[in-house]
């Protein structure tokens, strides 16, 4: 098998670590206290609610979006569109939970909780799905 270049390895140990409880945790920390913020003016308890739910889906979803990606990523044709099956069924499915969570538990600002992570998240799975196309291929037949 031949060797990875520097960047390979370097992409292959980025993939390996998104699929770790270093990235959900971060999230949880991260998005938790951003929507604690982004929903403070409608008072403390809306506020820690909406942060805790906020944090505990984007743990949920870090941590079960990249198994989710992987398993989208399977299957047959092109690698590419395998990628773009995973990456788009991905953020179907994981957008229209946490909007459906937020409205069932009523967080007022819905749109500014999930603003910032919206982008974030597109490009985190653009780049995971991108990495399973070039790092997670099945080896190619052995021909005798």
């Amino acid at each position: 098998m031949p060797s990875l270049s520097t960047a390979d390895s370097a992409g292959q140990a980025l993939l390996d670590l998104a699929d770790g409880l270093s990235g959900a945790v971060l999230g949880l920390l991260f998005y938790g206290a951003w929507a604690v913020w982004a929903n403070a003016e409608h008072g403390s308890a809306l506020a820690l609610r909406a942060g805790a739910l906020q944090g505990s889906l984007s743990f949920a979803v870090t941590l079960g979006g990249t198994s989710l990606m992987k398993t989208l990523f399977r299957g047959s044709g092109a690698a590419a569109w395998r990628a773009l099956r995973a990456m788009l069924g991905t953020l179907a499915l994981i957008y229209g939970l946490i909007i459906a969570v937020h409205l069932w538990h009523g967080t007022p600002e819905i749109a500014l909780t999930l603003a910032p992570g919206l982008p974030i998240t597109i490009a985190f799975c653009a780049s995971y799905c991108l990495g399973l196309a070039r790092y997670r291929q099945p080896p190619a037949p052995q021909s005798a």
